[in-house]
């Protein structure tokens, strides 16, 4: 068998072994996180048109800049429509597919040409990373699609940057996959300072201080890209309002969340149990102090003994660097730790896996022999949490087992019931969530729906005074809460108030226009119910004039139109 065909061979046993793991996301449904919102009640990236690429390269929506995830997206709508099965599909190549390109950059990383005993290490490396159970969240939640993506690209910047460089050329193929990354996910970001620490180990590239600035000036484009991911990234956080101030969560906090953060990645990775997909509960006090005297022993350590381990402080700091922008410094939405988080950043272990392995003169036998037990261990959790991921029940419902406190967990539980209409279930969830945090606003307007579709109206409205009178929620939680609210008020014939909530939504949905134009149609038929006919023509011609992606509003105003008793001007 000619060399060139060995690595080839070797990332496809790794990617067919990952992809076997990870089958039982391919039934996995549309979930009501985040999924919901972007996908089913989104109908902007619906297909490949002008406007969709309009939409997807320029928009913010839910606190995301990513045109390429949205293409991908439109790809998936494109071939399979609303079958989430099908979008599923592409996640899981795409994870089989990186598995396989962290195999050939582990094999970049030893000795060449790769023999048999490369060969295996760099398969085990690469299948630990692939299958361990933290890469689950990432593959199996349709909404972190750019994660899965922007590592990809990440990879192949990484594989032709040491290719490049092995033939002293300029790496321009690297450049063109970073802005790939970029225009993906900002997870891409710190790439250029890892490509950097590459520079210095293992490549042996910056031996003095000119070779250090002409290796700084090779990537400046490198580093440009990277700040407009930078800048993107936080406009997107912090016009979609998720982003925490600094008066609202604290310097101090931030520090010590994030120092915290590196130590419960490390303690997932070698201990992988009790996983969820939000972990929200803040450290003790004892927990922190634990993890600041850790932190500094290993910087100790790691200074006396520099030399020798100068591969593994490559690879911690490249770890570091990579998930740096997740740590908490800039802290947005509820979770403090994510799975997905440590998607990329997990990759530099990896290769050190794979080096180590490489070298070792001593218990290889015994060594590797645990190593594929533990492989079998990891793959069948994976498989068995992926399960998990199917649908939102099964989900939260893993969720709330592992944390009885987890107030979020139990209001995403509530959903998935209130979905089955499930309505008694959906109310324990609901009561368990406000209970935990009484000052949880989706959880009691959620609980208001909930009685008011089993009739019990003034219970409804007593949760939604109380809602309503809670701080700090978004604009967008506001207007949907007046939405279904104003429904339930007409539903009980409380028609001004309805007219009252409809008309606050229509004022405050300017960036919304999907929802804008549900709510002035709700309200023009509110208003010929009312016999407030010219107020109906009114709020039908405003729906003309709004953009119709779902083909409906525009024939349903139509039609409404015509019912009116003079003709419209």
């Amino acid at each position: 068998m000619k060399n060139e065909a060995k690595p080839v061979i070797g990332a496809f046993l790794v990617a067919v072994l990952t992809a076997i793991v990870f089958l039982p996301v391919l039934n996995g449904q549309f979930l009501n996180w985040d999924d919901n919102v972007l996908f089913v009640e989104n109908p902007y990236f619906r297909g490949l048109g002008l406007e969709q690429w309009q939409w997807m390269c320029t928009t913010f929506f839910y606190g995301h800049w990513q045109p390429l995830s949205w293409v991908s997206y439109a790809l998936d709508y494109t071939v399979w429509d609303m079958n989430p099965n099908g979008w599923h599909g592409s996640s899981w190549l795409l994870h089989a597919f990186n598995s396989a390109l962290v195999y050939l950059l582990c094999l970049h990383f030893l000795k060449k040409p790769a023999g048999r005993v490369e060969m295996i290490a760099a398969g085990i490396a690469s299948l630990l990373y692939a299958i361990h159970p933290l890469r689950v969240e990432a593959v199996a939640w349709l909404a972190t699609r750019g994660y899965l993506l922007g590592t990809a690209w990440c990879i192949l910047s990484c594989l032709f940057y040491l290719r490049a460089v092995s033939k002293n050329r300029y790496p321009l193929g690297a450049l063109l996959f970073f802005a790939l990354a970029v225009l993906t996910k900002g997870i891409a970001m710190m790439v250029p300072p890892v490509l950097l620490l590459i520079d210095w180990f293992p490549l042996r590239r910056i031996t003095s201080t000119r070779r250090a600035i002409y290796c700084a000036f090779e990537k400046i484009p490198f580093f440009l890209l990277s700040m407009l991911a930078g800048i993107m990234a936080f406009l997107s956080k912090n016009m979609d309002g998720g982003m925490a101030t600094v008066e609202a969560y604290g310097v101090p906090e931030r520090i010590g969340q994030a120092i915290y953060s590196v130590w419960f990645y490390l303690w997932k990775t070698i201990f992988p149990l009790t996983l969820s997909p939000l972990y929200y509960k803040h450290p003790s006090v004892w927990a922190l102090i634990l993890v600041f005297v850790l932190t500094a022993g290993a910087g100790v350590a790691l200074f006396l003994f520099r030399r020798p381990l100068r591969l593994v402080i490559v690879a911690a700091g490249a770890s570091l660097l990579l998930i740096f922008p997740m740590l908490g410094i800039t802290q947005s939405g509820a979770q403090l730790f994510a799975d997905r988080f440590i998607y990329l950043a997990a990759i530099p272990f990896a290769v050190l896996t794979a080096v180590f392995l490489a070298g070792l003169t001593g218990f290889r036998r015994i060594i590797l022999g645990v190593l594929a037990a533990l492989l079998v261990l990891f793959g069948i959790q994976s498989a068995v949490w992926s399960v998990s991921w199917q649908d939102s029940l099964t989900l939260w419902s893993s969720a709330v087992a592992v944390d009885e406190d987890n107030s979020r967990a139990h209001n995403s539980a509530g959903l998935a019931f209130k979905q089955q209409a499930r309505y008694e279930k959906a109310l324990e969830h609901f009561n368990a969530a406000i209970r935990i945090n009484p000052g949880y606003i989706q959880a009691w307007h959620n609980r208001s729906v909930v009685l008011a579709l089993t009739g019990r109206y003034d219970e409804a409205f007593s949760g939604w005074r109380i809602a309503f009178s809670l701080p700090e929620f978004s604009q967008r939680d506001r207007m949907r809460m007046l939405w279904v609210r104003g429904w339930v008020f007409e539903k009980t014939g409380e028609l001004e108030a309805a007219e009252q909530d409809y008309s606050a939504v229509v004022d405050g949905t300017a960036n919304d226009l999907v929802l804008r134009a549900g709510v002035l149609q709700l309200r023009a038929e509110l208003y010929l119910r009312m016999e407030q006919n010219e107020n109906a023509l009114k709020d039908l011609q405003a729906i003309l004039k709004l953009p119709d992606p779902f083909g409906t509003r525009r024939s349903q105003a139509k039609e409404l139109i015509k019912t009116i008793n003079f003709p419209s001007e």
